[in-house]
C-alpha cells in the first residue's frame, strides 16, 4: 500500500474508539462496490469528535481509487486488531523511591516494584547493579524464587575489578547459599578501558529483567536506593526491547567482556 495510505489509516487508528472502528468496518463490508465516497461517509457511526470524522473521511477517500467497501472494511479490521495487540503489549510505568510529590503523583516505588515482579516470577531473573548492601528482603525473596526453580543472574561489580572506585564487593550482600544456587558474572578489569587518569570503567548499570518484565533505574540494590535517595526508574513490557536487551548481555557473556565468577 502507498504510504500516505498506509499513513492515514495508522492516524485513525490512534484515535478511534474500538466501539466505533467495529461499527465502521461492518458498515463497509455491507455496502455495494458502487457506493459513493459521500454515501459512504453518510453511514458511518455518529461521533461528536471532529478530528475523527477527518480522519475517516480521508481514509476513505484515499481507499475509493484503491479497493472496494469491503476491502476496506477488512483493512482496517485487520489492522486495527494487529495495532491493538501491539499496543496492549506495550507498557511502561514510572518508578520512584525517595521523597514523595507534593500532589502525591500516582508512582510506585521501585523497590516494592522488584519484589512483586520476583514473587511472581516463574522463569528468569537477572539483575545488574553496581551495589548492593542490606538488602534481607529481596536475599529472601530471591531465595524464594530460587527454590521455585528460577533461573537467577547476577552481574555485579567487584570493588578489585574497579580498582577502587567501590569499597565493597556487590556479591557480599548475597548469602552463600543463593551465590551456589544462581549464575554470577562480574566484569574482568583486564576488559575495560581506562580514563585519562588510569582508572578502570565501571559496572554501573542497574537493571532487572524478570521473566517478560524490564525494570531499568538509577537505584542500585541498596537500602539507601530503596529507602532514602531519590531515585526514579521505568518498569517496561515490550516484546522487541526484552528480546534486544537480553541479547545484549548475553553478547557480552559469549565474548567474554563478562566472565562467569
Amino acid at each position: 500500500m502507498p504510504d500516505d495510505f498506509i499513513t492515514a489509516l495508522e492516524n485513525l487508528l490512534r484515535i478511534a474508539p474500538v466501539g466505533w472502528l467495529i461499527a465502521a468496518c461492518e458498515g463497509l463490508r455491507a455496502l455495494p462496490p458502487t457506493a459513493t465516497t459521500d454515501f459512504v461517509l453518510e453511514r458511518m457511526p455518529a461521533t461528536n469528535n471532529a478530528d475523527l470524522s477527518f480522519r475517516m473521511n480521508l481514509v476513505a477517500r484515499m481507499a475509493s481509487e484503491r479497493m472496494s467497501w469491503e476491502a476496506l472494511g477488512w483493512t482496517i479490521h485487520t489492522t486495527g486488531d494487529a495495532y491493538y495487540r501491539w499496543q496492549a503489549e506495550q507498557r511502561i510505568e514510572l518508578l520512584w523511591s525517595g521523597p514523595s510529590p507534593a500532589n502525591q503523583i500516582p508512582a510506585r516505588r521501585i523497590d516494592q516494584s522488584l519484589y512483586d515482579l520476583i514473587a511472581k516470577a516463574e522463569h528468569e531473573i537477572i539483575l545488574v547493579t553496581f551495589a548492593a548492601a542490606k538488602i534481607d528482603r529481596l536475599k529472601n525473596a530471591l531465595l524464594k524464587a530460587a527454590e521455585r526453580g528460577v533461573q537467577i543472574r547476577l552481574i555485579l561489580e567487584f570493588a578489585q575489578s574497579s580498582e577502587g572506585q567501590l569499597s565493597y564487593d556487590a556479591l557480599n550482600a548475597f548469602p552463600a547459599s543463593l551465590i551456589t544456587a544462581a549464575e554470577v558474572f562480574h566484569w574482568p578489569v583486564e576488559r575495560r578501558e581506562r580514563n585519562q587518569s588510569g582508572r578502570p570503567g565501571k559496572l554501573h548499570a542497574k537493571l532487572a529483567i524478570v521473566d517478560s518484565t524490564i525494570l531499568v533505574s538509577s537505584a542500585n540494590l541498596t537500602d539507601d536506593a530503596f529507602s532514602r535517595n531519590f531515585e526514579v526508574g521505568l518498569m517496561v513490557n515490550n516484546p522487541a526491547l526484552l528480546m534486544t536487551t537480553k541479547r545484549y548481555l548475553e553478547s557480552l557473556i559469549s565474548d567474554g567482556t563478562l566472565c562467569h565468577f
